[in-house]
């Protein structure tokens, strides 16, 4: 029997097949097919299926669990195909979305760009005015109804949206992470009146304080959601019919997995990426190496990760098109710099990305079309990679195409002609934005490099790690045997996971019990979740942790919590915030005088998975040259 995981990324589709008997495993890859992303996995089976003299459909009908980490919810935000969304909110707060934060002109954008700030501009909308309808109603921010939902100005809403032809609403209304009734009633009703409409609750998707982040969660969830549904169920459906006899789990940005029927849409946004670091997180602990510094060089981006003392860091705020949202995700730092980003000019100076060649048509080496010199081209006419070798031998590269996307584009306008010092160049350009990223995601929260072993994975990431991790200062570096299949690796190794949050905002010391009730509400509703995934009560985990804060600052710090908690625990707890605090910002900056606030409380359900054997691989006996190749490489430092 089988253990099969996909993950679908920007260039490449990649599976993993592990043998749940004795570890062996076997990893299958083709190219990503934008148009119908459903051909790409079925390509990727069948190369793996190839490889164990099985047809996909015997593979299939033999597999016990079956992981999928999607990118269609990514593709849906970025290139801004989703459903047309409605939105119904409180009356008087029509414009939230619209006004956004004060940061909502640079939230996400790198250094470069926001130097240039005449530049910026907020996000494209989603939603204008026009989409948004303002319904009667008032709950206050200690949950008390202060003016009823008016179900007449709803059903105006209602028919407006019918006549409209609307494909999704969110629903958003003042402080219903306090009291969700208004919401639910709302649910309830459209429900009834337009059954055929994905409905996205704020309450459901992002319960804590932020009216506006709450929103927006709300509003990407509703726009991206049938997207998602319909292709969760197209794939699922032609998985059954090629002989899938178990449920299909899809990989949340939590880094766990859900069944498909309780995957919220949103929560599956960078689920590949956040596989990949539990990917990390498992090999570093086959290796009794707690502390990692996971990189992933995919064929769009490069992602840094963090796991430290066995256990990864999650991210308070996730941007999505400038939109600042509340998600359940692993913390993940990224930059478009990956095999297929774009060199161009720009002026006297050469610059990498964000833009990338993608799938199609691909760096200019793959001969689809491409004619932008990419990373990967510059790889290629160095020697870094093998034309006659690449994705198994079963892709040609195409060097003279390489050397006249760099010729024409980069070493004629900044190079004198020199194609060669053009290569180099964009290779070490690319190398120092990653090895920046990696400072950014350690020296500058309080991680010293030096103490981390880095792990290198992705399509590109052995291929540039002893560049970018020497610059990053790394003590090691680990490249996975599956290195180019990694993220497939992790989330055919990650758990059920469920988080639930809470918000209200209280100062310590407070009564113990008052704080337990939260996390027992909290972990009722989450064995619920675990019930519905057919976990057994003996393989069930309950891990509590309360985003906290100094009285009257703004960001937050999260920290761990105990179980039946005390008085002696709540001390504890506060030590522990004061501790995380000044390991981030710096030895005395805490300020225990001025009071701690407890502000988001959350319970991470993990229904532990009994994972497959620890992978075999053959080693094909003495390894062997098969080929010789010029490879440049530049001068020690």
């Amino acid at each position: 029997m089988f253990t099969i995981a996909v993950d679908i990324g920007g260039t490449f589709t990649d599976v993993v097949v592990i043998d749940n008997k004795n570890g062996t495993t076997t990893s299958g890859k083709a190219l990503s097919t934008p148009s119908d992303l459903q051909q790409g996995v079925f390509d990727g089976l069948q190369d793996a299926a190839n490889q164990i003299d099985l047809s996909v459909a015997s593979l299939l009908a033999r597999t016990e669990r079956m992981v999928h980490a999607t990118t269609q919810s990514t593709n849906a935000v970025f290139a801004y195909s989703g459903a047309r969304t409605a939105v119904i909110t409180t009356a008087g707060f029509g414009d939230t979305l619209t006004i956004m934060r004060a940061t909502g002109r640079v939230a996400g954008l790198s250094v470069f760009e926001r130097h240039h700030y005449r530049n910026t501009q907020k996000p494209r909308l989603l939603v204008d005015e026009r989409d948004i309808f303002e319904v009667g109603e008032r709950i206050d921010h200690k949950g008390e109804v202060v003016i009823p939902l008016d179900e007449a100005q709803l059903q105006d809403a209602i028919r407006a949206i019918r006549a409209k032809s609307y494909e999704a609403v969110a629903v958003a209304f003042l402080f219903s992470h306090q009291n969700a009734t208004h919401e639910k009633r709302v649910k309830e009703i459209l429900q009834a009146e337009l059954p055929e409409v994905y409905i996205s609750l704020s309450s459901e998707v992002a319960p804590v304080i932020g009216e506006y982040e709450r929103s927006a969660t709300a509003l990407f969830n509703a726009y991206v959601g049938p997207t998602i549904e319909k292709y969760l169920k197209r794939l699922e459906s032609s998985l059954v019919s090629a002989g899938l006899k178990t449920q299909l789990l899809i990989v949340q940005a939590n880094g766990g997995v859900a069944t498909a029927a309780q995957t919220v849409p949103i929560f599956t946004i960078e689920s590949g990426p956040a596989a990949g670091v539990v990917g990390a997180a498992q090999i570093a602990k086959l290796l009794s190496e707690p502390n990692v510094i996971a990189t992933d060089v995919g064929g769009t981006t490069f992602k840094v990760g963090i796991v430290q003392n066995g256990q990864w860091g999650y991210s308070r705020e996730t941007v999505l098109n400038q939109y600042q949202l509340r998600l359940p995700m692993i913390d993940l730092a990224s930059i478009g710099a990956g095999g297929g980003s774009i060199a161009w000019a720009d002026g006297a100076r050469l610059r990498i990305g964000p833009r990338s060649a993608a799938a199609t048509p691909g760096p200019a080496c793959y001969g689809q079309g491409g004619e932008e010199p990419t990373v990967t081209d510059a790889d290629v006419l160095l020697g870094y990679v093998s034309p006659e070798k690449f994705l198994g031998g079963r892709m040609k590269l195409h060097t003279d195409l390489a050397r006249k996307a760099i010729e024409e584009k980069i070493a004629g306008p900044l190079f004198k002609g020199n194609t060669l010092a053009a290569a180099a160049a964009i290779r070490q350009v690319v190398d120092s934005q990653m090895a920046d990223l990696i400072h950014k995601a350690t020296i500058e929260r309080g991680h010293n490099p030096s103490n981390f072993v880095m792990m290198a994975y992705g399509g590109a990431g052995p291929v540039h790690a002893c560049s970018y991790g020497e610059e990053a200062g790394v003590a090691e570096i680990v490249v996975p045997f599956l290195a180019t299949v990694h993220s497939a690796y992790g989330a055919a190794h990650s758990d059920v996971r469920f988080c639930s949050t809470h918000s209200e905002p209280m100062v310590l010391p407070m009564p113990p019990e008052r704080v337990e009730k939260i996390y027992n509400d909290m972990e009722e509703a989450s064995s619920r979740q675990l019930d519905v995934a057919d976990v057994p009560p003996s393989r069930r985990q309950f891990n509590r942790w309360v985003e906290a804060r100094f009285r009257r600052q703004v960001h937050h710090v999260r920290v761990p919590v105990q179980s039946n908690l005390d008085v002696a625990k709540l001390q504890q707890l506060a030590r522990d915030f004061e501790q995380e605090y000044e390991r981030l910002f710096g030895r005395g900056t805490g300020l225990m005088d001025a009071g701690i606030e407890l502000v988001n409380f959350g319970v991470d359900a993990v229904g532990v998975v009994e994972q497959p054997p620890d992978s075999k691989f053959s080693s094909g006996g003495d390894a062997k040259p098969v080929s010789r190749r010029e490879v440049y490489c530049p001068r020690a430092k």
